[in-house]
């Protein structure tokens, strides 16, 4: 008889204790958003490389192919300083970033900001190293656009829906510190008809993190703290200028957040296994015990 019991028992503690419904619902919603990211990824490295594409056609027939920094920065401004002929749409309808619908749209290609955008992967694409240049009010809001083109050793400062290049009276091309001081700029903005004189160096950004509810203030803060040159140290324009960037940036924390889930369920499954086994063993045990006494 105590073989008959002993035998059940170790039958029974065999069995794998059935799992709660929120380990279930955890190990799906990992797959979700793993899969989530993967559909992101190929997404937007599809959208990039049709981007991509289309901006080297656009900027090899536009640029010369062995030219200098100068010489084709100069072919992109003069091309969007000769108002190219596009179409006029009601209202800018689609991704207003969108470097292949700006250069479709002739009002967005006279607004800062998409001039810019437009210069910006223009010159990527021509092999230019570029990055965009906000002018702040006291406020610290945005109130004009504009890029800076690396020349040689120097960072020069081009205003792209003017389509020109800020210069002192002997023809030499500025940077931002230059123009910070009050008599070279108003000297440089004298030979750009259209320039408005408020549009001042006095405060610049790369990337306004400002415009981050809540947080961007003190982000920045805390940035210039920690690593004081953070702005310089990456190429932020690519990813701000570039929609088609978003969804690979999008796929990372999806796919952060998939893995550990998983991961989380994983030992929270194991460790309820084992304290599910070990509490029916205990069970069992005690039941053997009585058993043993009443025989």
């Amino acid at each position: 008889m105590m073989d008959t019991y002993s035998s059940s028992a170790q039958k029974i503690s065999a069995i794998p204790p059935s799992r709660p419904p929120w380990l279930f619902l955890g190990h799906y919603l990992s797959c979700v958003l793993v899969l989530v990211a993967v559909a992101l990824l190929f997404y937007g490295l599809a959208w990039n490389f049709s981007t991509r594409r289309y901006l080297r056609g656009f900027a090899d027939a536009i640029v010369p192919l062995d030219g200098t920094p100068e010489e084709k920065s100069e072919a992109i401004l003069a091309w969007l300083r000769h108002e190219p002929r596009r179409r006029i749409t009601p209202e800018a309808t689609g991704i207003p970033r969108d470097p292949v619908f700006i250069l479709q749209n002739a009002q967005l290609l006279k607004v800062c900001g998409s001039a810019t955008n437009a210069f910006i992967n223009l010159a990527e694409s021509a092999g230019l190293k570029t990055r965009r240049l906000l002018l702040l009010d006291q406020t610290g809001g945005a109130r004009h656009v504009v890029a800076e083109v690396r020349w040689g050793k120097r960072w020069v400062v081009v205003d792209p829906s003017l389509g020109r290049v800020f210069e002192d009276d002997l023809g030499r091309a500025l940077s931002k510190e230059d123009l910070h001081q009050p008599r070279i700029f108003a000297d440089a903005i004298s030979r750009m008809p259209g320039y408005r004189p408020t549009y001042s160096f006095d405060r610049t950004t790369h990337i306004r993190l400002e415009r981050i509810p809540m947080l961007g203030a003190l982000l920045r803060r805390v940035l210039n703290r920690v690593f004081p040159a953070w702005e310089d140290a990456f190429y932020w324009a690519y990813i701000v200028e570039n929609p088609s960037s978003w969804p690979i940036l999008a796929s990372v924390p999806f796919f952060l957040a998939g893995i550990s889930i998983f991961w989380f369920m994983n030992r929270c499954r194991g460790r309820y296994e084992l304290e599910s086994l070990g509490i029916r063993n205990r069970l069992m045990n005690t039941g053997r015990a009585l058993l043993y006494r009443s025989a």
